[in-house]
């Protein structure tokens, strides 16, 4: 099997989990109604049912990491990205019933809840199709944003219809496991990665690496790698900087 027929292989099979899981659809709904929505000129934080802005705007669908909703990182980010002039919805994986954290921070590490995974390309798939329904939503600039086990399920993510993606505290790579090593997106969507050289959740692990490593074919692909071991990403200038370019190169005006 050749490396583009195992590229199309990966992608039906992770649509075909989220495909598989319809029954799942009201669970699903818990995550995205229960979304943390940042909005460019507001104070405070809203859900996705309140959300009012006089005309549609640009979104970013942010996947937090394993832990949830982080109120310091994450939400760093999203104030750079109101900034910017974007709408964020972050949906909380948490929130489905009987959800909990597949990871303990202590440990950098774990495998508390096994289906994590496919939760997220489930929350991924429902939100892209809430989002496209959204009055308040810019359907040309939707895109994908995740850090940690959100980076994971971004580049694991096979689901047409979004301007561009950006992988966080991920490194595109598990040696021992193929359905997490590589991107699944199409090989004309834009990505940006973003990880720290010596990530401490991952060096001298399986998942050590570099999404570069994995893009090969991709035009529209671009890694910045932050010196040091951090796992968070939004203390970076270059950072920052590469996500502020990479939107608004790739923003359709």
């Amino acid at each position: 099997m050749n490396a583009k027929m195992l590229f199309r292989l990966k992608q039906f099979l992770v649509l075909g989990l989220f495909a598989a899981s319809s029954a799942y659809a009201q669970d699903v709904e818990k995550s995205w109604s229960d979304a943390v929505v940042y909005v460019p000129g507001k104070t405070f934080t809203t859900t996705v049912s309140k959300v009012s802005v006089e005309k549609p705007m640009p979104v970013v669908i942010y996947l937090h990491g394993c832990a949830g909703i982080n109120r310091t990182h994450d939400a760093s980010w999203a104030s750079l990205l109101t900034e910017q002039g974007f709408i964020v919805v972050m949906p909380d994986s948490l929130a489905r019933p009987g959800r909990i954290p597949n990871c303990d921070p202590k440990l950098k590490g774990g495998n508390a809840f096994p289906n994590a995974f496919k939760y997220r390309q489930q929350e991924i798939g429902y939100a892209l199709e809430q989002t496209q329904k959204a009055s308040w939503a810019d359907k040309r600039n939707i895109f994908l944003m995740g850090f940690s086990e959100g980076g994971i399920a971004t580049a694991q993510s096979p689901h047409d219809g979004f301007a561009g993606r950006i992988i966080m505290g991920w490194t595109c790579t598990n040696k021992n496991n193929p359905d997490f090593d590589g991107i699944y997106s199409s090989k004309d969507s834009p990505v940006l990665a973003i990880a720290s050289e010596n990530d401490d959740w991952r060096i001298g692990k399986a998942t050590a690496g570099n999404c570069a490593n994995k893009a090969q074919g991709r035009s529209n692909f671009k890694q910045i790698d932050i010196p040091g071991s951090e796992h968070t990403t939004y203390g970076s200038d270059a950072a920052q900087n590469a996500v502020k370019s990479f939107l608004s190169q790739y923003r359709s005006r």
